[in-house]
């Protein structure tokens, strides 16, 4: 009997002695060749379209990708990197979220890795082939690299339906008002407006004030407004809010009322746009949804288009706010910084554009450019295309630039807003208390540059 045991111990250790000369083989050890994942994507269209993009990553590199989409991304990170249990990768909520995680050095800067695959570094392909703002985007305001943008949405857009609607909207903001003034004359809404969606809802009302700051005041103030230099309760910011609380919360001026946009999901904001009688006929954000329920499926370009944020002030140089999902890592090694190659190459770039034409973009320009060229001419992709590679000064989504303690006061404050209009001296009031404490020193967030190589914004 005892014969029998040791030579069960002998078969056990030589079994185990192989697994171990197996995973050396390898590399490291198993779990190394399977990497985790955080993401904020939830909804089956954007998760499927990242999914799409590792499942690539998978077939040409064998290894694993383990997703775990969240909601509350930052908080869930926050937890997880405060216990020492952070994942190899993450996208981050926001470029404010990257800094403070960069500034405590909780993430793997990028300038020393190897794309294998095209030979050269990491940082050269990405100065390379992304524009000035996307590149400084990933340095988080320091003087490295820390993310690559896996897609980009540009947010100055004006939606509406082309038939229904009649013609394109105005493209100066004082005919932009009167077109929206003479649909509720003649009893029908002009606005869709959703701000609903939990842990971060607020958001798409902090869009309609960044736009109308960057067009009313310039990249200027929208850059010291960013940088906490510039309080809330300055004549341009505080101008923005009132322009946009004109514009919204007059009687008669979005779907329902303000106090039904407080309710409603952001992901239905749209939908009155397709009904069988209109519900709405323009909408503001980076992106339309074609409601499932219309009578049949919205063509882009014949029942839904868009028209460029206009200027409320003369600029020197055309402006556009976008905004950019950014992957970093957090735990290095052989299989992460192969990932962090990946989504920066052309090949992983044309995926998730090519599943959502409408509402999600490349930042690579020469993954914008070939994609460019198989779009019609007249195309809603093609000409939003052109606005991301155009000479416009490009100015990264605001809220999202800003320490996320202040984003989320932001968020918050238009919900207070919408409730009750008349408090915006003590919401500006309160925001700029918060400012004084996100800001314990000078933040140089470099968020605005051209969408032309070497120049800067004007």
């Amino acid at each position: 009997m005892m014969r029998h045991e040791r030579r069960t111990a002998l078969r056990l250790l030589l079994v185990l002695t192989l697994l171990a000369a197996s995973a050396s083989c390898l590399g490291g050890s198993f779990d190394r060749r399977v990497l985790t994942i955080l993401t904020p994507w939830t909804g089956d269209v954007e998760k499927d379209s990242f999914q799409a993009v590792l499942t690539a990553f998978e077939a040409k590199t064998g290894i694993t990708i383990n997703a775990s989409p969240t909601r509350a991304l930052d908080q869930v990170l926050r937890t997880d990197v405060q216990k020492g249990e952070a994942p190899d990768l993450s996208v981050m909520a926001n470029p404010g979220t990257l800094r403070s995680y960069a500034q405590q050095g909780d993430l793997v800067p990028l300038d020393r890795f190897q794309d294998k695959t095209l030979g050269r570094r990491l940082v050269d392909q990405l100065k390379s082939d992304y524009g000035p703002q996307w590149y400084r985007l990933g340095e988080a305001g320091t003087s490295d690299p820390y993310a690559v943008v896996v897609k980009a949405s540009v947010k100055s857009l004006i939606w509406y339906g082309p038939q229904r609607l009649g013609t394109q909207p105005p493209d100066s903001w004082a005919g932009l008002v009167g077109a929206s003034q003479s649909i509720v004359k003649r009893g029908e809404t002009p606005w869709c407006l959703a701000v609903a969606d939990p842990p971060n809802s607020g958001w798409p009302g902090t869009d309609w004030i960044e736009d109308i700051l960057l067009h009313q005041s310039g990249p200027d103030a929208y850059t010291s407004w960013v940088d906490g230099k510039l309080n809330w309760s300055s004549p341009q910011v505080s101008s923005a809010w009132e322009t946009w609380g004109q514009t919204v919360t007059a009687p008669g001026a979005v779907h329902g009322d303000r106090l039904t946009a407080l309710l409603t999901n952001y992901g239905e904001g749209a939908h009155p746009l397709f009904t069988a009688l209109p519900g709405c006929y323009l909408e503001h954000g980076a992106l339309v949804t074609a409601d499932a329920a219309a009578p049949s499926k919205p063509v882009p370009g014949k029942d839904y288009d868009f028209a460029p944020f206009p200027d409320l002030q003369p600029m020197r140089t055309p402006a556009c706010e976008v905004s950019g999902d950014l992957v970093s890592m957090f735990r290095d090694s052989p299989e992460a910084e192969q990932f962090m190659a990946f989504p920066a190459s052309p090949q992983a770039q044309q995926i998730w554009p090519a599943r959502q034409l409408e509402s999600a973009f490349s930042a690579n320009r020469t993954v914008t450019t070939q994609m460019a060229s198989s779009y019609a001419t007249d195309s809603v992709a093609r000409r939003i295309d052109e606005l991301l590679t155009s000479p416009a000064t490009l100015c990264f989504d605001a809220s999202d630039s800003m320490p996320s303690t202040m984003a989320a006061a932001f968020n918050h404050a238009v919900l207070d807003y919408l409730n009750d209009p008349t408090q915006l001296p003590a919401i500006l009031t309160g925001l700029d208390k918060v400012q004084a404490d996100a800001y314990p020193q000078p933040t140089q967030s470099s968020v605005c540059a051209s969408g032309s190589p070497g120049q800067e914004a004007q």
